[in-house]
C-alpha cells in the first residue's frame, strides 16, 4: 500500500487558454459542470487540472485512456474510480496549486490552503470545539491565523477522507497534537488515521489524511510542461510512468 501527494502550480491563464478546450475534452460530464459553473478563470483552471492529473494518473496505471476512464460520485460527493474502487484518490485547488493525493485500499482527503492568507481567528469559537479554540487564542497573536489554518486544513481533509464534507458539523471531532503527531478524537476516542501535514515553498499548507497508519508517502512535485507532454500523446497510447513523473 502507498500513499502518493502530487503537487502543480497553476500556469497563468494566457499560458493555459490554447490548451483549455483540450483539458476539458478529457473530462466527464459532471467534471465539465463543476468547471462551468466556476467563476473566476483561475479557479477553472485549477479544477480543470486537478481532474485531469487524476485521471492520467490512472490512465498511466491501468493502461486506459484518459478520456475513457470512469469516475463517479458518492451521495455526498466524493468522487471516486468506479473501474478500479481499491485505488482511492482525493483533490484540492486553492492559492495557486493543484494538490492531489492517492493510495491503494485506504480512504484519503487532501486540502491546500495559503498559509499566507489573512483569517479572523474568532471564527473558531463558531466552528472548532472549545479546547481548539482555546488553543487559538493561547497562539501568539501574529501566529493566530497561521495556526487556525493548520488546523481548518486537518479538518478539511478528515471530512474529505471520510466523505462526509461539510454535511458533518466541524465541532464534532477535536484535533489535538501529540508531539509530532496529529490525532483526531471523536465522542472521547481516537480515530484510526493518520495525518500528514507540510507546507510548500510558496507557504501553501497541505494536509492529508489517510485512514491507515502509518503514513507511506511520496511527494512529488510536477511541472504544468509534463501534463502538456501527455495531453499531446495520442490517446491510445498511455505514457511510462517515468516520463509523467520525472
Amino acid at each position: 500500500m502507498s500513499t502518493k501527494i502530487y503537487t502543480i502550480e497553476r500556469p497563468d491563464i494566457s499560458s493555459f487558454a490554447p490548451l483549455q478546450s483540450s483539458f476539458m475534452a478529457l473530462l466527464g460530464e459532471r467534471e465539465r459542470q463543476s468547471v462551468e459553473r466556476t467563476r473566476k478563470e483561475k479557479d477553472k483552471i485549477e479544477k480543470i487540472l486537478g481532474w485531469a492529473m487524476c485521471r492520467l494518473e490512472a490512465s498511466s496505471r491501468y493502461g486506459v485512456p484518459p478520456v475513457e476512464i470512469r469516475i463517479d460520485f458518492h451521495e455526498k460527493g466524493k468522487p471516486f474510480f468506479p473501474d478500479f474502487p481499491d485505488f482511492k484518490f482525493n483533490i484540492s485547488h486553492g492559492g495557486g496549486i493543484v494538490a492531489v493525493a492517492f493510495c491503494d485500499h485506504h480512504e484519503v482527503g487532501i486540502d491546500v490552503e495559503s498559509g499566507a492568507r489573512k483569517v479572523n481567528p474568532m471564527i473558531a469559537e463558531r466552528f472548532f470545539t472549545p479546547a481548539e479554540a482555546e488553543f487559538l487564542q493561547k497562539t501568539p497573536p501574529q501566529q493566530r491565523s497561521h495556526a487556525f489554518l493548520r488546523l481548518w486544513t486537518v479538518k478539511e481533509a478528515y471530512l474529505k477522507m471520510t466523505g462526509d464534507g461539510l454535511s458533518k458539523p466541524l465541532n464534532s471531532f477535536e484535533i489535538q497534537h501529540h508531539g509530532d503527531e496529529i490525532k483526531i478524537y471523536e465522542d472521547g476516542k481516537v480515530q484510526d488515521c493518520t495525518v500528514f501535514q507540510y507546507e510548500t515553498d510558496q507557504q501553501q499548507i497541505i494536509t492529508v489524511c489517510v485512514n491507515t497508519f502509518p503514513f507511506p508517502e511520496k511527494k512529488v512535485k510536477k511541472k504544468f510542461e509534463v501534463l502538456k507532454f501527455l495531453l499531446n500523446t495520442p490517446k491510445k497510447v498511455v505514457p511510462s510512468p517515468k516520463i509523467y513523473w520525472q
